[in-house]
């Protein structure tokens, strides 16, 4: 069974990179009824543009459409239902039964995938989706993958292998919405669990190592590909439509790479460099997550919600003019650190070496002064959350190529040209064959003027 590699896209660049990384499947939202309302999104214009755009290369689009529905709603959605099929999106990704249902009779040749946002967990429930006609199902994120290859069905089954996991059951936290009106069900999530708690028993505070605790670590199944590709899962997806486009870039081409490693019989494992640039470029630390029965600290990291990079050094004095760190890696201006003993972050905009005159950058070992612009008053340890350096090598990604089969025949009339690239087929066909006059048009002349195309 081929795999489907699915990447997240928020916004038109994000589209860019995860096309030219690898991606063989994008999944987007449009400006209403997505579960990611705070996420760029597409109006009509770009919808289309981004349609026509994922189809030049052969990759599939997927929308979602994945919000509970209010009954005053459905004429519209249904109206949007028929905008995006009209356009040719590849399938729609819904959580509504009831939407589902009508989108169904109403839509019948239309391919719909069932959310995570259904939280489908067991047997009985994927046989209730394909009842209702759907496609695909895209199980939840609490699933293991011995149990997701136990479920016995025809449909197509898709699962969560990097990003972002919830504390509680995919599309059944209510948390957001109880305190803040603000219901995951409709795309508002406040990411509530990502909030500093207190442990309380009865009326006696317990004292925790850290204070986030219902923040779950970033999945990562990097070092899983094996038993990802024997799975019965078609669709890997990751999780990120918030994210930047160069971090979604990186990590489909990181999957990209290793499963085409699989496909060709090659035993590929990342370089440590390759682990490092993910890591500064998104890292809640990381996890095999529910997928390979991680649990307790192995799921969580209760220190901090928010990305941490790599360890960049040590402060090793501090006034209230300037920061001193031995580096335990180079580090550059505009470069990002985090100081996570006070919980600040700052850019790097000045770097000082010991004579106190103004340096680019600086390397391991090195000892620098930064500003105080955050008023640090602790020595301690030092992190780099952004890599400016290593940014500008994804801002230009090398442009993915489809290859083609040119044909040209002739009969008695007619000039006769084919162009197919496995997805799309284009002929054009005039009546200009004529006698030649002088020197007669051979298959190397006409193979040399077709090969002008380059690797355009």
């Amino acid at each position: 069974m081929k795999k489907e590699l699915l990447a997240p896209v928020g916004n038109m660049e994000t589209l860019y990179q995860a096309i030219h990384n690898g991606a063989d499947a994008v999944y987007l939202g449009g400006k209403r009824f997505g579960a990611r309302k705070f996420a760029g999104n597409f109006d009509d214009d770009e919808m289309v543009q981004a349609i026509e755009y994922c189809h030049l290369y052969g990759v599939k689009i997927y929308v979602t459409v994945n919000t509970m529905i209010y009954e005053e709603e459905l004429e519209s959605v249904l109206d949007y239902l028929k905008f995006l099929h009209i356009n040719g999106v590849d399938a729609v990704i819904m959580q509504d039964i009831g939407l589902i249902k009508k989108t169904r009779e109403v839509l019948p040749n239309l391919e719909i995938h069932a959310s995570t946002q259904l939280h489908t967990h067991n047997q009985e429930q994927v046989s209730l989706l394909k009842e209702l006609g759907v496609n695909r199902v895209v199980v939840a994120r609490e699933m293991s993958l011995n149990e997701i290859n136990n479920l016995d069905t025809t449909l197509e089954i898709e699962a969560f292998i990097h990003g972002a996991l919830c504390v509680c059951y995919s599309g059944q936290c209510l948390f957001s919405s109880l305190l803040l009106n603000r219901s995951g069900n409709r795309g508002e999530c406040a990411g509530i669990c990502r909030l500093p708690f207190e442990l309380i028993e009865i009326d006696k505070k317990i004292e925790t190592e850290g204070s986030y605790l219902l923040s779950p670590k970033e999945l990562n199944t990097l070092n899983h590909i094996k038993e990802l590709m024997e799975s019965n899962i078609t669709s890997f997806k990751i999780e990120g439509r918030m994210k930047s486009p160069t971090t979604i870039g990186f990590i489909t081409r990181l999957y990209r790479t290793l499963i085409d490693a699989y496909q060709n019989n090659k035993d590929y494992k990342l370089k440590e460099e390759e682990l490092e640039h993910l890591k500064v470029l998104f890292n809640r630390e990381f996890t095999d997550g529910y997928l390979f029965l991680k649990s307790g600290k192995e799921l969580m990291n209760i220190k901090s919600p928010n990305h941490i990079g790599i360890p960049l050094g040590e402060i090793i004095s501090v006034t209230p003019k300037k920061i001193t760190i031995l580096l335990s890696r180079s580090i550059n201006q505009t470069d990002g650190i985090q100081f996570p003993l006070e919980n600040k972050g700052m850019n790097v905009n000045f770097i000082y070496n010991q004579k106190g005159l103004l340096i680019s950058g600086a390397e391991k070992g090195e000892i620098i002064e930064l500003d105080n612009k955050v008023n640090i008053e602790k020595k301690g340890p030092v992190r780099k959350t952004i890599d400016s350096e290593f940014l500008k090598t994804l801002e230009n990604y090398p442009e993915r190529k489809v290859p083609i089969v040119m044909k040209a025949t002739t009969n008695q009339n007619d000039f006769i040209l084919t162009v197919d690239d496995g997805e799309n087929k284009l002929t054009k066909q005039k009546s200009i064959v004529e006698p030649a006059k002088n020197i007669s048009t051979t298959k190397e002349r006409i193979k040399e003027q077709l090969m002008k195309v380059g690797s355009t």
